[in-house]
Formats: C-alpha cells, sequence, structure tokens
C-alpha cells in the first residue's frame, strides 16, 4: 500500500485513454516525476461512500444494509450494482493545492454521491481509513489506484426522494438523456442484498467485502 499522505508528493492530473474528455487527479513521487515513471509511483485517488440509514433512538448502524446504485439500462437482477463511487479529476483536487487530501476527497465523494444516487443531505461523512489499491490493466508501470472509503447516514425522506427521483428518469428516457454525462451513469438506487442487487466490475466487490471484514 503506498502512503498518498506522506510530505513531498506532488499533484497533477492526466487524461486517460478510456476517458480522453476528462483529467483525473494523481499524487506522485518527484522521482516518478523526474524519471519519467521508471522510479517511484504515481496513485490516483478515487472515493466510496456506504450510505446507512440513520437508526433509531437507542438502535446500532446496520453496517450491513447500505445503499446502492445501478448502472443506467443495466439489468436490475444482473451484476449491475455497487456503493457510489468515483474518481477525482484534476479540477477538483488541483483547484486547492494546500487542501489536505481527506478534505479533498469527502468534497468529491459528496459530489459522487448527489450525481449517481441523487441523495443530497449526508448525515456525519466520516472517513474510514479503509483504502482498497489496485491497478488497471492498461496502466503503465509503478501506476495505481486508490478507493478511499467513506461513510455517512441518510434519513429515510432523503433516500426515498432520492430513489423516487430516480424512477423518474427511468421513466422520461428523453429527459434523461438531456442531462449533463455524470447524472446519467445510474438509474435506480436500493438496499444493498447479495443476491437481489449483485455486484458490478473488478473492484467493487473487493471493496465491498474490505469494508465488511472491518465493520462485523
Amino acid at each position: 500500500m503506498h502512503d498518498v499522505f506522506q510530505e513531498g508528493l506532488l499533484r497533477g492530473s492526466e487524461k486517460m485513454p478510456y476517458d480522453p474528455k476528462k483529467a483525473y487527479f494523481y499524487v506522485e513521487t518527484p522521482s516518478f516525476r523526474e524519471s519519467g515513471g521508471k522510479e517511484g509511483w504515481r496513485v490516483f485517488l478515487r472515493a466510496c461512500c456506504f450510505m446507512h440509514e440513520v437508526p433509531q433512538e437507542g438502535e446500532c448502524i446496520d453496517f450491513k444494509r447500505f445503499l446502492v446504485v445501478k448502472r443506467t439500462d443495466g439489468a436490475a437482477n444482473g451484476k449491475e450494482w455497487e456503493p457510489p463511487k468515483g474518481q477525482m479529476e484534476g479540477k477538483d483536487g488541483l483547484a486547492h493545492p494546500r487542501t489536505n487530501l481527506v478534505k479533498l476527497m469527502a468534497e468529491n465523494v459528496k459530489r459522487e454521491v448527489y450525481e449517481e444516487s441523487r441523495v443530497k443531505r449526508l448525515v456525519g461523512l466520516e472517513y474510514t481509513n479503509l483504502v482498497y489499491e489496485g491497478k488497471e490493466n492498461d496502466y503503465p508501470p509503478n501506476t495505481f489506484f486508490q478507493y478511499h472509503i467513506f461513510r455517512a447516514q441518510v434519513t429515510p425522506s432523503s433516500w426515498m426522494k432520492a430513489a423516487a427521483e430516480l424512477d423518474k428518469c427511468r421513466a422520461n428516457p428523453s429527459t434523461f438523456k438531456k442531462m449533463k454525462r455524470d447524472m446519467r451513469e445510474k438509474d435506480a438506487l436500493a438496499w444493498f442484498s447479495p443476491s437481489e442487487t449483485r455486484l458490478m466490475g473488478r473492484w467493487s466487490p473487493k471493496i465491498v467485502i474490505l469494508y465488511l471484514k472491518n465493520n462485523q
């Protein structure tokens, strides 16, 4: 695990082949930049948020019950679901060069949560200190990504309103298509169920396992 919080790291952004329209934020060692990537390392920063319902008085948070979103046009019974997550863009990370990374990622994850789930109000957003590190197949040597995991609580009225908004999006595809790209990535919100809201992709299942193992 690379320590992205150590002093002396450089910040930057780069456009990736799979998404040339956006530049994504990273931190890297000076030796990586000086050597053109032959030494040191670069880590692209990503964030994920587990949203739990605000517990009633006298009850504890049920960490196994969290909200997931479905990939747009994916089958509801397919492997199309995941907790809201995303990559930090260069414009977010570089606009405040003196701001610490956790604060930057917290702001990023709040935006991702809204764009993907339509949940506007997060109660008690906190950084869990849990990190999942990986490497995409098309990354050059010494290049990695990290998902930094946050959690928050949502009120029943908040998540029900958000779910209803996504229901309207599915019911009005012509209006949905006119929304900006980031608002069109997901089209449903539900509580996670291993059998009914199956997890998508390579990284989401591993992130969920990491989170649940540390919150038993």
